[in-house]
């Protein structure tokens, strides 16, 4: 493992009874980078991001974290180490603030701590943070539950489709909200999307996992490119 790793899967499994949902996975992921994850409905993707946030054990293999291996760490430690994870249905505390929710995530996590301010200018919730967060639109729903994601001091987001439920514009300004998130903080994000287009605008290389199994880990014009991949993993209409 090189120091350019800060997390990596090792032999990956994991079984909910007679169901093998992740098979034998094995990838690094490189500090700093966009990682998108991609591939079928029932792929195994969102087990794939509870395994390595600490939402479920693995049954086999083993999630390391700079080389230490954390893989029967529970989601709060991985946390207090800098590891974070939004949902693909926004969660944020509608009885509280924006605001509040912010300083919410702020209660959890590490000893480091992103600047208040500049989480609140990358999430742009600057003019709503009074207001109260069940009363807002889905887009600054999303904005909220990554600027609480980031008030923990992560060195990894990983996000569980981000983009879903957002209009083409939407979907512009929370890419660039992610963009902005890696370019203050040097944060690495890993996102489950079926957005492909929007996936390979931002991702440095996208993994297609099948059936629980790795497919192909590339950068995107190759992996999007690729006639089997496009056909089998995607499906023809790939663009949206």
């Amino acid at each position: 493992m090189t120091s350019n790793h800060i997390m990596s899967l090792k032999a990956v499994g994991m079984r909910f009874g007679s169901f093998q949902a992740l098979s034998d996975l094995s990838f690094d992921i490189d500090a700093g980078e966009v990682l998108g994850v991609a591939g079928p409905n029932g792929a195994g993707k969102s087990t794939l991001l509870n395994v390595c946030t600490g939402g479920l054990c693995p049954t086999s293999g083993s999630v390391l974290l700079d080389g230490q291996d954390i893989t029967a760490l529970p989601r709060h430690s991985r946390c207090s180490r800098g590891i974070a994870m939004t949902f693909q249905i926004p969660t944020v505390i509608s009885s509280l603030t924006v605001a509040e929710n912010l300083l919410v995530g702020r209660s959890f996590g590490g000893s480091h701590r992103h600047d208040f301010d500049a989480i609140v200018e990358i999430a742009g919730l600057g003019d709503v943070l009074g207001a109260d967060a069940g009363t807002v639109d889905l887009l600054t729903r999303k904005a909220i539950m990554l600027g609480a994601a980031l008030a923990t001091g992560p060195r990894i987001v990983f996000m569980d489709e981000p983009l879903g439920g957002l209009n083409a514009d939407e979907i512009k300004r929370f890419v660039r909200m992610i963009d902005r998130c890696r370019q203050a903080f040097g944060v690495t994000v890993v996102m489950v999307e079926h957005k492909t287009r929007a996936l390979a605008e931002i991702a440095d290389r996208i993994l297609i996992i099948n059936f629980g199994k790795f497919v192909c880990l590339d950068r995107p014009s190759v992996v999007l490119n690729d006639d089997h991949v496009v056909e089998i993993y995607l499906g023809k209409k790939h663009d949206a």
